[in-house]
């Protein structure tokens, strides 16, 4: 991805680096999310699938990690990767670095090539950034241009009382909390043209809402500003 400084290219987004890794977190954060996975016969354990996630935290990508035992792809905001120690290795961990508030091509691309040539399972925030009021935003076009073009099914999670453990604009919280990762049924993919994709969007911002325990909202949320400067 030459759009990003030091990014990883595809060959090296291997899965035995973040199977290592995993192995090494996930009784960590299980404790430390007192974490609760319920349907998780919902996501297939081979072959291609997208998973569309509420996203109020940075913590949610730990929690979806560690409630799937399969490696997994995350569509992450680029200047994550600036962070001291981790950043420059979560590309190598699975993260797809992004420039968020516009279109990234190449990033959608290596996800396109990833659910094509390796059966991948990638996590996608369809919200765009994190949802300040507990609310399902407007879903961003992305997550439905990739399903339509790879007519890959999509599995919908949300991750309750993430919130509590990392809130918005604070540090995480060292002692943890109870996190419930909510898997529903698959979404049969859109078809390519722009009215299958927008009625896909409303059906999965539904959905999310539905599992999340809260309603739709009208606007979307903001890629950038809000109440905390890292969105």
């Amino acid at each position: 991805m030459t759009a990003v400084a030091g990014a990883t290219p595809a060959d090296e987004l291997v899965p035995t680096v973040q199977a290592r890794v995993a192995g090494l977190l996930r009784p960590v954060l299980r404790r430390w999310l007192r974490l609760e996975v319920e349907g998780r016969e919902h996501v297939p354990m081979t072959g291609p699938v997208l998973i569309a996630s509420t996203h109020q935290s940075h913590a949610d990508s730990p929690a979806i990690g560690t409630a799937v035992p399969r490696p997994m792809h995350f569509l992450g905001d680029r200047r994550l990767i600036d962070w001291p120690l981790l950043g420059p290795l979560l590309p190598r961990m699975g993260m797809v670095p992004l420039h968020r508030g516009g279109a990234d091509a190449e990033a959608m691309g290596l996800l396109e090539r990833l659910l094509r040539e390796r059966d991948a399972c990638i996590v996608i925030y369809p919200e765009g950034s994190r949802s300040r009021d507990g609310r399902v935003h407007r879903l961003r076009s992305g997550l439905a241009r990739l399903a339509a073009a790879t007519q890959v099914p999509v599995v919908p999670v949300a991750v309750a009382g993430i919130h509590d453990v990392w809130p918005i604009g604070r540090r995480p919280r060292l002692r943890g909390g109870r996190v419930v990762v909510r898997f529903g049924p698959a979404l049969a993919p859109p078809a390519q043209d722009g009215g299958s994709r927008r009625t896909f969007n409303l059906a999965l911002q539904a959905r999310l809402a539905e599992l999340a325990g809260t309603t739709p909202a009208d606007d979307f949320s903001p890629a950038h500003g809000g109440t905390d400067p890292d969105a």
